[in-house]
């Protein structure tokens, strides 16, 4: 009994341990070769979902990942999230989530708002119309749900910094590729809001 009641202790308190980021963690899932980690930012009302893999290569990380990373962290009575109100969820890089990169880029592919010869869209800036094709509801049902167990939903995206190039940028794509310029990579954040 005293093992559990030390045991128990261990693991709250490493869940509220520093991240090299700077943030308290939540919660560690492994994902592949790689460790998706959802940390809270210590002063700032944001969360973040860092990918990172321990020889510092690049992480592919599958939607059922995330989504089970999320689950878990989402699931548990986190004493933030009774104390806080988060605003933002960042995952980082776009180049991690192969599967939003591929929703991405065949998206644009195939939109007559974007010029593909060009590599960007006709009429809105480059962020706003990735942001726009990353709230989709086919992203946002996904990732939401799991956050919808402490009363958060998304209410939009943001992103900054897109990278535009062709179809061989895009991770573990398959089929044709076809010559056009899309985007591929930009840094991703979810927009927070509690109900």
């Amino acid at each position: 009994m005293a093992f559990r009641a030390l045991l128990a202790a261990a693991l709250l308190l490493s869940a509220s341990t520093p991240a090299a980021g700077g943030g308290a963690v939540i919660s560690s899932t492994p994902a592949g070769e790689c460790t998706l980690t959802l940390e809270a930012a210590e002063n700032w009302p944001s969360l973040r979902l860092r990918a990172g893999h321990p020889a510092h290569r690049p992480c592919l990380i599958a939607k059922a990942a995330v989504i089970q990373a999320l689950s878990q962290a989402f699931s548990k009575p986190y004493p933030a999230w009774a104390s806080r109100e988060f605003t933002s969820l960042a995952i980082g890089r776009l180049i991690d989530y192969p599967w939003l990169v591929q929703f991405l880029a065949l998206r644009a592919a195939s939109d007559p708002g974007w010029d593909a010869v060009a590599g960007k869209p006709l009429k809105a800036h480059i962020n706003r119309y990735v942001a726009d094709v990353l709230s989709s509801p086919e992203i946002v049902r996904d990732i939401e749900a799991p956050l919808r167990e402490q009363r958060y939903r998304i209410g939009g995206v943001m992103v900054e910094k897109v990278l535009v190039g062709g179809f061989e940028n895009v991770p573990q794509s398959e089929g044709p590729r076809p010559k056009v310029k899309i985007p591929f990579d930009a840094q991703v954040w979810f927009r927070l809001e509690r109900f």
